[in-house]
């Protein structure tokens, strides 16, 4: 039943991309602001957000899980 409701997730999540790329513009943009983040050139930018994109998602696998039970 986790298993079901994990892709559940995870098929919903696969309509809501656009949406979910204008959330994630703005919480990017956010955390910049609370975080007082400026970047020397937009490599520089660009790898910081794949750094912080990246984080993110460990986050919410991580949090997905423990809803689940499979962590504390």
């Amino acid at each position: 039943m986790k298993v079901v409701i994990a892709l559940c997730v995870l098929f919903v999540g696969a309509y809501c991309v656009p949406v979910l790329d204008e959330q994630l513009n703005n919480q990017w943009n956010l955390f910049k602001r609370v975080h007082e983040k400026q970047y020397n050139s937009v490599e520089e930018e660009d790898n910081r957000r794949n750094i912080w994109e990246a984080n993110l998602a460990k986050i919410q696998k991580h949090n997905l899980e423990a809803d689940l039970g499979i962590h504390t």
